[in-house]
């Protein structure tokens, strides 16, 4: 009878278990998979970012580099920071 009554607590555990990773991290690993996600690229960040790897003579070259590269007049490193996340081309800038 003992037996029995653990066995019978143990399989309710293991239900709950189950119940909940489906109801809870199975959904949010999903929609960390999804490919029609609406995530875009933050080009001031990642333009920022590129002064970590880069080196300019002055602070005022910097920023002007900085501008043109969120204006679009240096797309690679838009390519290296998409390259470093192992992302395809098809990611909204």
């Amino acid at each position: 009878m003992k037996n029995k009554n653990i066995v019978i607590s143990l399989s309710i555990i293991f239900a709950l278990a189950l119940i909940g990773y489906f109801f809870f991290y199975n959904k949010s690993a999903q929609n960390t998979k999804n490919p029609n996600s609406t995530a875009k690229i933050n080009i001031e960040a990642v333009c920022q970012g590129a002064l970590a790897y880069m080196t300019f003579p002055d602070s005022k070259s910097a920023d002007i580099y900085v501008e043109e590269c969120i204006e679009g007049k240096h797309p690679e490193v838009i390519e290296r920071y998409k390259a470093s996340l192992n992302l395809d081309a098809g990611v909204a800038i």
